[in-house]
């Protein structure tokens, strides 16, 4: 992955991060980057702890299958993506059971929010995270349940 580190980095009060798969496709897939999120990006060190639901691995496979079902990349070039994945050094998240489902039902209904995205509101809170997200309406959320956003 191409390294940021001459541009100017904006510091934000956490050192923890949660990305979830708007953020990291956007990261990682070549068409999707943007000035903005290579800025975003740079602001986090390799040494901050970065995490994501265990769902993060299933729905990164689902837009990697996307792009191929839509013809965008062959096979061959998203194979190429898994390394830029690899590279992110993302900590999965075990969070699992009744009780973290009773409280994703609670949050996804509360905010209007899928299960999925419910779940990376609830770590980003668990861990006093800050989240990485492109998603408006998991931002909207984040705002109003006091997660800080990564902007």
């Amino acid at each position: 992955m191409k390294s940021y580190a001459a541009e100017p980095q904006k510091k934000y009060p956490s050192r923890v991060y949660v990305f979830d798969s708007s953020f990291i496709g956007a990261l990682i897939i070549p068409d999707e980057k943007s000035q903005r999120l290579r800025k975003l990006y740079a602001a986090i060190q390799n040494e901050d702890e970065k995490y994501a639901p265990k769902l993060i691995w299933y729905e990164m496979a689902n837009i990697f299958n996307n792009l191929i079902r839509r013809k965008r990349y062959t096979y061959d070039e998203v194979l190429d993506f898994i390394p830029l994945l690899s590279a992110l050094h993302i900590t999965s998240d075990s969070a699992g059971g009744v009780v973290y489902t009773e409280k994703l039902l609670r949050l996804s209904r509360e905010y209007d929010l899928s299960s999925y995205d419910a779940a990376y509101l609830e770590l980003a809170g668990r861990k006093k995270a800050v989240l990485a997200t492109l998603d408006e309406g998991l931002q909207a959320a984040a705002v109003k349940y006091g997660v800080t956003l990564l902007r």
